[in-house]
This record gives structure tokens, sequence and C-alpha cells, in this order.
């Protein structure tokens, strides 16, 4: 009996091995290289649907190219243009929302009837109001705004718009978020911005208005988003941790990555690596 105890009170003193911010990465498939292959230089988009399938797109080739989790290509679209991709992500029905980096079209592509059809862009909130009815139903112009001064931008920050937002919509509680220098802010209301409390604002290190936000978890006020260096960070603001985790291989070649999550939002989906031979399609959880 006292042999089952010792043994019992050994387990509990053995640490875990999971550490807070650590990310654990999964491998899911590769994509040739020469797919993509183009005079231009290679810039990646991606976005996953409910089903995680995954949409790809690279500036080198105006076709996004859609596959299964596991790598079987179930189906492809061909840009209207030869302009890159600025931003692309499923809304709420699985439909594919693309938006041409010159910021003068939003395409929509229906996954079921294999249709692609424009709409309008006037203003920034046109982006937003095409994801999901949050947004639709949200009163976007009441959040406050990031001004842009194009003359010290770079290039691939460059916009059309004299503002924009920084939005991140968490599915679980329906409340938007926004990313600004050194704070994220949890918009506590469903259909305006009102009534801030500074429970609602939560203090980063690292966080700027160019950080994609990945995942949000409002019970320690953590965020997982990535930086211009291709890093996924882990911040938690209650307790001041800060977990930089590597999402490249160290031999990848120079490219523009991209990293984004679903409406189950419990993964990060992204490219891990890049090289002559190949394209790595990886996933990433806490």
């Amino acid at each position: 009996m006292k042999n089952y105890i010792f043994l019992a009170l050994l387990l509990l003193n053995i640490p875990s091995s999971a550490q807070e911010g650590r990310l654990i990465r999964t491998e899911l498939f590769t994509i040739p290289t020469e797919k993509v292959e183009g005079a231009s230089g290679y810039s990646f988009k991606i976005a996953v649907d409910s089903k995680e399938r995954i949409a790809f797109n690279a500036c080198s080739r105006p076709f996004i190219y859609i596959f299964t989790p596991d790598g079987v290509q179930v189906d492809s679209v061909k840009l209207p243009n030869d302009k890159c991709v600025r931003s692309m992500e499923f809304d709420e029905y699985d439909d594919l929302i693309i938006m041409d980096n010159n910021e003068t079209a939003i395409y929509k592509y229906s996954t079921q009837y294999k249709k692609l059809e424009s709409i309008p862009y006037t203003k920034p909130e046109d982006w937003f109001k095409q994801l999901n009815h949050y947004y639709k139903l949200f009163e976007l112009p009441s959040i406050p705004t990031y001004y842009s001064n194009n003359d010290y931008l770079q290039d691939f920050y460059f916009t059309r718009f004299p503002y924009s937002y920084n939005l991140y919509l968490n599915y679980k509680n329906g409340f938007i978020y926004q990313a600004h220098y050194n704070y994220i802010k949890k918009i506590n209301n469903h259909t305006t911005y009102a009534n801030m409390k500074k429970e609602d604002v939560w203090l980063s290190d690292n966080l700027t208005p160019k950080s994609k936000i990945l995942l949000v978890n409002d019970d320690n006020k953590s965020v997982l988003y990535y930086d211009r260096f291709y890093n996924l960070i882990y911040e938690n603001t209650t307790n001041n941790k800060t977990v930089v985790n590597a999402a490249l291989a160290a031999n990848s070649e120079p490219a523009r990555f991209d990293y984004c999550t679903n409406i189950q939002q419990e993964k990060v989906f992204g490219i891990s690596g890049f090289n002559k031979r190949s394209i790595t399609i990886s996933s990433w959880k806490l």
C-alpha cells in the first residue's frame, strides 16, 4: 500500500511537458514549388474553411488552389486579373472572400456553386461586412480607426484608404477585438463601440497595427499573433508571459508568408517551410 501511495505522489510531482504558449506543430502536406513558379517574387496567402480545407495562393500566378487537409486538390479559382492577393478569408458560410492587393475589388467565390462574383469595395468596412453577421450588424464606423500617411508606408502596406482597422472576431463569444500599438481592446458590446472599461484593454509588449491576431483567450487575456519576422507569438497579458514560436524552417527561401485560423479558432494554419522543391503546409495548436 505504501508503494502505491509513494508512486501516486511521485506522479503528481512530475512536471507537465506542456508549456504555456508553446505551440505543437503538425505537418499536413506539401505543394510542389513548380506549381506556383513565376516571374514575380513569392508572396503566399492562405485561408481555411470550417472543414479545414485550405485555400492557397501565390502571387506569381493568378490562381487560388483549394486542398483537403491531407493535400488533395479539390478546386481551383482563376482570378480575373494578375494582381497579388492582399487578403483572403472564408466567411461563415465557407465562401471564399478575396481582396486584390490594389484594394480595387473584393471577390466572393462560392465553393458550392463554383461561381466568382465581384463586390463593390469603397471603404474598409466593406471587407469586414462580407465575412460574417457579427461585423455586418455592428456599427463598424463607431470604432476608432488608424489613419495612414502613405508617404511613410512600405509599398507592401500601401492602402488607398486614409484609415484602416485591425480587427479580430471571436466566434466563441461574438465580440470584436482591435489591435494597436502595445494593446488589444475587447469591444464589449455586440452592436457599437461604447462603454469601454479599463479591464477590456489588454496591454501588450509587441502588438502593432500590422500584427495579425490569430487566437484570443478571454479566460487569461492571452493572444496569439504573428509578427513581420514570421514568428507566432503567444502573449499572456495577465502575467506578462511571452513565448516566441518560430514558424518557419531555418532554411526556408525568402518570401512573404501568411497564417490564419478558421471558424473553430482552435488551430493556426500556415506555411512552415519553402524551398526549391516544395511548400510545406502545417497547423499549430496550443
